[in-house]
């Protein structure tokens, strides 16, 4: 194939980004006996959870899983690989609980997931050009090594993020919190060993959660606030911003191994492209010289180097698309459960400032809250979905979905409305939010409400 040959390649369903809100709806729609394509820009899936972090959301403030299905699937492959625990519960955090995860074995446990699904994935390959005629995507132009691509299917999933596939096909969308565009900062995972973590946390651990590690037989800590405020000072002098409090979280899924996320990066748009190459740049060298403060001063540290930083910068918040509906800071405070909910949140609103980078978190009433469809339909196009933290909700209302649990969850309220969309024929526009719910119900991928 030259650079001026197209391959033109026909799906029932194509989603673009592989990352938590990508991978389980390509999973969803191809074990319901879809033609299923799964592009992704990078060469290797996951998103998000390689920037080093836990998955939250899993279970809401009560310790009840919320997230189920498919998606608790995935994890369970992991435990059983020995590359995460169950859910652990947190001691004095903002939230019940949280999942570890080793990035590389979920990566492997996804793949395995997609090739058992006979998911068509695509690695390397940037989706950039959506044809609309009418109302509706008619392909997708993709580009990689070996040239150009036309991607032709009857229902499309934006699991990009940004939601770029629906920006670029004419959805109205907005940046950031309502009135002034402000996006919650970025932050950029580094990996840190080996760490003496008893040592650590006896100096500035805060908020933690023990459990034992794959491999191992004692309890050790896999999850902690850690607090810097003994080198604030010199820590803002470095470029980094942890607010006030001075603090930052981290997790430990193996012996003497830190995950931080603490390079912080406040007042950047993460769907510009000027300004996410500077902040991927700046976070770098940052990185760098934050792991020579940590080994020269901070307990715990002294024979620690820096082994890893994340692939990319973790972006919190870009775009938000128009939807049919849109998830309010009310719904998730007041706890509301939409007739249409295709997915229960358990996560709190967990806003970083996007000034100064300080958390805030607030409770969401009941402990849980429902995700409408209507979220997750997107104006204007009437044969596209938007998955994971794109969907339509305000500032405050998004800040509770955004985690990688309840992205999954998403995902796969996506891909079975993709199914649907296909066994009645018709447009995901014209699908039925409640028929969503019920099919998520029958398949056991939506819990108790």
């Amino acid at each position: 194939m030259t650079v001026a040959d197209v391959a033109d390649l026909h799906h029932d369903v194509v989603v673009v980004g592989a990352g938590p809100g990508g991978l389980i709806a390509a999973v969803e729609a191809a074990q319901s006996g879809l033609r299923v394509a799964l592009i992704e820009r990078y060469g290797f899936v996951a998103g998000t959870v390689n920037v080093g972090l836990c998955l939250h959301g899993f279970e809401d403030h009560n310790g009840v899983r919320v997230v189920t299905g498919r998606s608790w699937d995935l994890i369970q492959r992991c435990i059983d690989a020995g590359g995460a625990v169950h859910p652990v519960p947190l001691h004095g955090a903002h939230m019940y609980s949280t999942t570890p995860v080793d990035m590389s074995v979920l990566q492997a446990c996804a793949l395995e997931m997609l090739e058992e699904a006979g998911v068509d994935v695509w690695l390397h390959l940037v989706a950039a050009e959506p044809e609309v005629v009418g109302d509706r995507i008619a392909a997708v132009r993709a580009w990689g090594p070996s040239g150009q691509f036309r991607f032709h299917a009857r229902t499309f999933i934006d699991a990009t993020g940004n939601a770029d596939l629906a920006y670029r096909a004419g959805v109205p969308s907005h940046v950031g919190r309502e009135g002034d565009g402000a996006m919650q900062p970025m932050t950029l995972g580094m990996t840190m060993a080996p760490v003496d973590i008893e040592s650590m946390m006896a100096h500035i651990g805060g908020p933690c959660g023990k459990a034992v590690k794959p491999f191992t037989t004692e309890e050790d800590y896999v999850w902690f606030t850690l607090d810097f405020s003994e080198w604030i000072d010199e820590i803002r002098a470095i470029g980094i911003e942890l607010g006030r409090a001075a603090t930052c979280w981290g997790n430990s899924i193996r012996p003497n191994i830190v995950n931080m996320n603490s390079v912080k990066v406040v007042g950047r748009n993460g769907a510009d492209n000027r300004d996410l190459t500077i902040a991927e740049t700046h976070s770098r060298r940052t990185a760098m010289r934050f792991a020579a403060l940590l080994r020269e001063k901070v307990p715990g540290f002294e024979s620690a180097y820096p082994v890893r930083v994340s692939p990319f910068i973790g972006i919190r918040e870009t775009r938000h698309v128009e939807g049919m509906y849109t998830v309010s800071k009310a719904d998730a405070v007041e706890g509301r459960f939409p007739e249409d909910t295709v997915t229960v949140c358990g996560y709190p609103i967990d806003i970083h400032d996007p000034k100064d980078g300080i958390a805030e978190f607030t409770a969401v009433g009941g402990g849980r809250f429902g995700i409408a469809f209507g979220a997750l339909v997107p104006k204007r196009v009437g044969n596209l979905l938007v998955s994971g933290r794109a969907i339509s909700a305000s500032h405050e209302g998004f800040a509770g979905l955004r985690v990688m649990g309840t992205c999954l969850a998403l995902g796969e309220a996506c891909g079975a409305a993709a199914a649907l969309s296909a066994k009645r024929n018709i447009d995901i526009a014209e699908i039925d939010g409640i028929a969503v719910r019920k099919s998520l119900e029958e398949s056991g991928a939506l819990p108790d409400m």
